[in-house]
């Protein structure tokens, strides 16, 4: 988990340098295009999933494969830049992360509220639209969703939207259940 929050970190920073060297709202939302652009294609493309990821390919060839990616998806001076450093600090790798952090980094811009998704298998495309909206509904206001499986809740959901937790799953409710035998027997 501390490998994952200092990636975290490392990604805000080139995030925050990102969206800093931005001057027009044309410049940011061909930025926001880009990433998402760019985290489509990694979520779609098991090859370039395996080249930005591989510490085993050398810096040059990674600086060429950029490039040809940025001309083929016609990425922003900016992006392909961002793409450039990354390559350089040997960190092109944190992408994906990168790009999800961006991606919360504009919700928050526009007032969103970042949801949180856990459960113990992976949820449907429509299971995740419609919790969206009931959320949505809900809160009264728009929200960025992301969704993570976690086993060991052995089913059932956990949503985390800002400050707020609402925990259903089946974990939480056989430890709830394991305090109260607990404590009526002592």
């Amino acid at each position: 988990m501390a490998n994952k929050l200092g990636q975290i970190k490392i990604a805000k920073s080139y995030v925050n340098a990102l969206f800093g060297a931005l001057t027009t709202k044309k410049d940011s939302d061909g930025v926001i295009n880009d990433l998402n652009d760019l985290g489509a294609m990694i979520a779609n493309s098991a090859e370039l999933k395996t080249f930005i990821e591989s510490p085993l390919v050398c810096l040059s060839d990674q600086k060429v494969g950029v490039e040809k990616l940025a001309k083929k998806a016609k990425l922003s001076k900016v992006v392909t830049n961002l793409l450039m450093v990354m390559v350089e600090n040997r960190r092109l790798s944190l992408l994906p992360v990168v790009v999800s952090e961006a991606q919360k980094y504009i919700s928050q811009q526009s007032g969103a509220i970042p949801v949180t998704i856990t459960t113990a298998h992976k949820l449907t495309a429509a299971d995740l639209k419609k919790i969206s909206n009931d959320l949505k509904t809900t809160l009264g206001q728009d929200v960025t969703t992301e969704a993570f499986i976690d086993e060991t809740l052995i089913g059932g959901i956990v949503i985390k939207a800002g400050s707020m937790l609402i925990d259903g799953s089946v974990k939480a409710k056989l430890n709830q259940l394991e305090r109260e035998l607990t404590r009526k027997t002592a």
